[in-house]
């Protein structure tokens, strides 16, 4: 909006120069005939060494106009007219796009799971995949059957029990099995998870057995190497066991890690990684 100055570039009618917003919004197609002004008067124009060269109030936003206006300065002939950005009522010395866009976007509550997906060091395509997993997007057989597809629904990896997010990653008996091992070369004695809930609540938590960090690098590459092995059986018949995955999984973590050695969080991990080998 306008910072009044002498008012030589502010136009009355149509710049937002005061709490009403365009004036020729306020008053109305009727407004320029009713004040006497012209719609392409500067608001320099409407201003004498008196005052405010206003007729008497004929209407309610007329009243309203002048009220107003006997608040304020008049334009005084030695400044300039300048812009004034406002956003959410806080008066900005210069545009922010950064602030005008947390202003317009939608918001959303911050959700606790956040962390366990987009933290320091996390693997790129493992993070986006856990999140996309976590919002029961990806397009296991289930779902696509919910769409309208007439295909199978069982596992793809035990080809057992209707293949849904919560049976492929965690209640799959390859995926039970492959969780197993990694569970216990954490350092955990036993632990297996039922539901999305529990794995996440899990995923989140602090113990002294196994560092969170690395907790939520392994568990974001195990998501990403079920479905992985499960596309591979389902458009490549090509199959791995549960050891075969959990090898590579071994060569992928002390990879990530390695890479990222110089990091605080990082920098004890791998030890802890092989403590249980």
């Amino acid at each position: 909006m306008p910072r009044v100055g002498n008012g030589n570039q502010t136009s009355f009618w149509h710049d937002v120069w005061t709490p009403f917003g365009p004036l020729i919004r306020y008053f109305g197609p009727q407004g320029p005939r009713q004040l006497g002004i012209p719609t392409d008067a500067r608001i320099c124009s409407v201003v004498n060494e008196n005052g405010w060269k206003l007729p008497s109030a004929r209407s309610d936003e007329a009243e309203a106009l002048q009220i107003h206006l006997a608040s304020v300065s008049l334009p005084c002939a030695s400044a300039h007219d300048d812009e004034l950005w406002r956003v959410d009522n806080v008066e900005l010395d210069a545009f922010s796009t950064k602030l005008t866009w947390e202003s317009l976007r939608p918001r959303a509550p911050i959700q606790l799971w956040t962390s366990n997906v987009w933290y320091k060091g996390a693997i790129p395509r493992h993070a986006f995949h856990l999140w996309v997993t976590h919002l029961n997007r990806l397009p296991t057989r289930s779902r696509l059957k919910a769409w309208g597809l007439q295909i199978q629904t069982s596992c793809c990896l035990c080809d057992r029990f209707e293949e849904d997010r919560d049976h492929l990653f965690l209640r799959c008996e390859v995926s039970q099995h492959l969780w197993a091992m990694i569970i216990r070369r954490l350092g955990y004695i036993t632990l297996s998870f039922q539901s999305w809930d529990a794995f996440s609540d899990w995923l989140g938590s602090k113990d002294s057995i196994c560092p969170t960090t690395l907790r939520r690098l392994v568990a974001q590459a195990v998501i990403y190497s079920l479905w992985h092995e499960r596309n591979n059986r389902l458009h490549n018949n090509i199959s791995s066991s549960s050891e075969v995955l959990f090898k590579l999984l071994d060569r992928r973590i002390r990879d990530a890690i390695l890479a990222r050695r110089n990091r605080k969080k990082f920098k004890n991990l791998l030890a802890k990684w092989l403590t249980f080998a």
